[in-house]
């Protein structure tokens, strides 16, 4: 499989980082918001965004590269 962008649900990529930090602070309703705000960039597919875990992982870590 080629080496491409992760992309995730906004559950999925909550999920994905709550299971790596359970005391994250970070929600649904906040991922949303900065996929609205265009903070973080997102596909829109039917009616779910896509996000690619790097940039997200990436604006959480202060270093947009978005």
């Amino acid at each position: 499989m080629p080496d491409g962008p992760k992309m995730r649900t906004i559950k999925e990529a909550i999920k994905e980082i709550k299971d790596y930090d359970s005391k994250t602070a970070l929600t649904e309703r906040g991922l949303r918001r900065l996929v609205k705000e265009n903070k973080i960039p997102a596909v829109d597919i039917g009616n779910k965004a896509l996000i690619d875990m790097e940039n997200l992982y990436a604006y959480l870590s202060g270093k947009n590269k978005i």
